[in-house]
């Protein structure tokens, strides 16, 4: 049994000399890197990137200020590239999600809301 794998690893071997196809998988690899390092680097953005930084925080209605510190100290600010189009239809203030948490409202009787807000925005 052993000597039959290591004849069919050998024939594998052998058969990997078609140079043509390895020159493309090289050529393939290659470009590959290339455009990996290119990300790496941040060198593939061609022109201006277009960046929001965005403010994401949940909002309860509720009288406890418990609750209402909890939803500040939670909240996140990310920046995000956009395309043109979307940049220039908001400013800043605009508020992007206002969603309802219906399923906590179902659950656990919390009424609140996920809040999204564009809190600056610029170009790169």
């Amino acid at each position: 049994m052993k000597s039959y794998l290591i004849i069919f690893a050998a024939f594998l071997l052998v058969s990997c000399k078609n140079s043509e196809e390895l020159e493309n998988l090289k050529k393939e690899n290659a470009a590959l890197v290339a455009q990996v390092n290119a990300l790496k680097a941040g060198t593939e953005a061609k022109g201006p990137k277009y960046m929001l930084k965005l403010k994401l925080k949940q909002s309860h209605l509720s009288l406890s200020i418990k609750k209402h510190i909890k939803d500040a100290v939670n909240a996140i600010e990310f920046e995000l590239p956009v395309d043109k189009e979307f940049y220039d239809s908001v400013s800043e203030g605009t508020e992007i999600i206002d969603k309802f948490r219906f399923g906590s409202m179902v659950l656990y009787g919390s009424l609140g809301d996920w809040e999204m807000t564009v809190k600056e925005k610029y170009i790169k």
